[in-house]
């Protein structure tokens, strides 16, 4: 029995019947597929595209992502000379679901159709619909992920449903942020800075969802912003700078992930019983260690090529900073490799990672969730949006937990550390540092490790070769925070140090 099999033997034969019936009409829409497909993308330019992919070793969709990913600029450049908002619109949709035609094929019909459904719900129903409208954009998106799950187990093909993971948070935002427009709403101050009075028009809608300069991998932005920079209201400055220090780092992180990946790929490591069992748990701990920041440089890559995009769009300006001056190019920028790699808690570490998606979560689901439930929701929605591999939700929901300890950390401990005016360094300070660094990094990287490996099988197998000790650390370490074994600071102590 295959990998794919063990995963879906609950549902072996519920799948098998549906396929039987469905194969003769799967055919004929995969033979009109592919024939659509090969008409629009031009022979000499497939046969490049293959030519590479042989070269290269890599797959030819990632091959095709890549050349997406550097088309972008040009395009962006092009985007911007465009003489009014009108030809921007008709540019982003038309040059947008070309693009997608060129990475995922037919599969771009499925963004078109889960958009358009979206758009009518917020038509139809106005800004009181924005739960509905959400709801039904994350279902969709689940649909694709649960199609995916079954057909591909564990596969790395590329598929529309990471396109799609990127409209889906423009459409629960837009449906929230219409909602913050109407008059009946409560918004706060920076919600109703987001807001929309009325519903963009559907050239405006599909500009925004299609923008070449994101389409293929994000990352995601506001309509308010997109529709101000796509009219004049902003204006920015030139981007060719800041976009092209973003390139740079972007090739070297793609350098970087290709050759810690080549000597340590995680999942073939971990996936692989004699390494599991082999070395001592300290050497093959940090062996995986290693092996993660290949990982990760693979996501940073990708990142940093997209900033740069939409800075030369204009999209990446952030006004300037107030002491200096200096333009700002950091409203789209989705990693700080280096303040995420030395961050010192798990909050810190989590606002630097995917920063866009996080900044979603907080302003959609975390802000509009009570308290404390908010937490747990926020990361429940996030590994919801990632699909349904069990992977995701071991990580996802200890993470929460291990967020939970480190906040106790540091309202507990940390304060002992500080000066009387509670912001200086006190004695020690630099040790309770480095101390918080490596709580966070072995955290990360010990939980991260399951959301790699995806499976229940594989992920369990994995922290059982590592002896459960993550696990382990963080209950004892909750056990110790509730049950009030260490407590904050005297209030004459805390008073002095807050």
């Amino acid at each position: 029995m295959t990998v794919a099999a063990e995963g879906l033997s609950a549902v072996d034969g519920l799948v098998a019947r549906v396929a039987e019936v469905a194969a003769p009409a799967t055919e004929a829409w995969a033979r009109l597929a592919a024939a659509v497909d090969d008409n629009l993308q031009p022979a000499a330019l497939t046969a490049g595209i293959e030519s590479l992919s042989d070269a290269s070793g890599v797959g030819v969709g990632e091959v095709k992502l890549f050349l997406c990913l550097l088309a972008a600029y040009p395009l962006a450049l092009v985007w911007r000379k465009l003489p009014s908002a009108t030809t921007r619109h008709l540019f982003s949709v038309t040059v947008g679901l070309w693009m997608l035609q060129f990475v995922i094929g037919y599969q771009w019909l499925h963004i078109v159709v889960s958009s358009t459904i979206v758009y009518v719900i917020l038509l139809v129903g106005g800004p009181r619909a924005r739960v509905v409208a959400a709801t039904v954009a994350m279902l969709y998106l689940s649909g694709g992920h649960i199609y995916r799950q079954y057909t591909d187990f564990l596969g790395w093909t590329l598929d529309w449903t990471m396109q799609q993971m990127i409209v889906t948070q423009k459409l629960h935002a837009l449906a929230f942020n219409y909602w913050d427009g109407s008059p009946v709403a409560n918004p706060t101050p920076d919600q109703k800075a987001r807001s929309v009075a009325t519903l963009p028009n559907p050239l405006e809608f599909f500009s925004f969802l299609l923008f070449p300069a994101n389409v293929a991998i994000g990352p995601t932005f506001e309509v308010s912003d997109y529709l101000a920079f796509a009219n004049g209201t902003v204006v920015a400055p030139s981007g060719v700078v800041p976009a092209l220090v973003r390139l740079g780092q972007g090739l070297f992180l793609l350098v970087t992930h290709q050759a810690i990946n080549a000597l340590y790929p995680t999942f073939g490591l971990l996936g692989d019983k004699s390494f599991r069992s082999s070395y001592n748990v300290f050497i093959r701990y940090a062996i995986i260690w290693l092996s993660l920041i290949g990982v990760r440089c693979k996501y940073y890559f990708g990142w940093k090529i997209a900033e740069g995009a939409a800075c030369l769009a204009g999209l990446g300006y952030a006004g300037t900073d107030k002491t200096t001056g200096a333009a700002l190019w950091n409203r789209l920028e989705n990693i700080d490799v280096i303040a995420y790699e030395t961050s010192q808690s798990l909050r810190n570490a989590s606002s630097n990672w995917n920063k866009t998606t996080n900044l979603w979560l907080r302003r959609y689901v975390y802000e509009r969730v009570a308290a404390p439930s908010n937490l747990y929701v926020s990361y429940f929605v996030s590994a919801f949006w990632h699909g349904f591999y069990p992977g995701y939700y071991m990580f996802f929901l200890s993470v929460a937990v291990a967020t939970s300890v480190h906040r106790n950390v540091r309202r507990c401990i940390r304060p002992r550390f500080l000066a009387a005016d509670g912001k200086s360094d006190g004695p020690g300070k630099g040790a309770y540092d480095v101390a918080s660094f490596l709580a966070t990094t072995l955290t990360l990287n010990y939980f991260i490790m399951s959301f790699v490996m995806l499976s229940w099988e594989l992920s369990l197998a994995t922290f059982r070769s590592f002896y459960f000790a993550g696990h382990i650390a963080v209950v004892i370490a909750l056990l110790v925070f509730q049950l009030g074994l260490i407590r904050p600071p005297p209030k004459k102590l805390a008073a002095k140090t807050s």
